[in-house]
């Protein structure tokens, strides 16, 4: 069960835009049953990287620190980076404003 929420939070960063080498290192660390590791190298990364999650993400997160009996102040930082509804998250800005960039000097 454990196994199968680390790949769940693995898959969910790679949509979301983690990188490639941090993405390996935690399926590795999965597969050699280092759930802790894997768990806290995505969501660190993650952090690092400030990608920005949503509130379902989050209560995963929770759910799966639960299992593995990591008290709250061992992710709790997470919570900075859950976006609000409505609102655009910063990578789709970013990205956005490169179209736009690209769109003007194209001109």
């Amino acid at each position: 069960m454990l196994k199968k929420l680390i790949s769940t939070l693995i898959d969910t960063a790679r949509t979301l835009g983690l990188g490639v080498s941090d993405l390996d290192n935690a399926q590795d660390l999965l597969d050699n049953r280092e759930y802790g590791l894997a768990f806290d190298t995505i969501i660190t990364q993650l952090y690092e990287y400030e990608i920005e999650i949503d509130k379902e993400l989050y209560d995963l997160i929770d759910k799966m620190a639960q299992k593995m009996d990591i008290s709250e102040s061992g992710y709790s930082f997470m919570q900075e980076l859950i976006r609000e509804e409505n609102i655009v998250p910063k990578p789709v800005k970013d990205k956005l404003a490169e179209i736009l960039k690209n769109i003007e000097v194209s001109k």
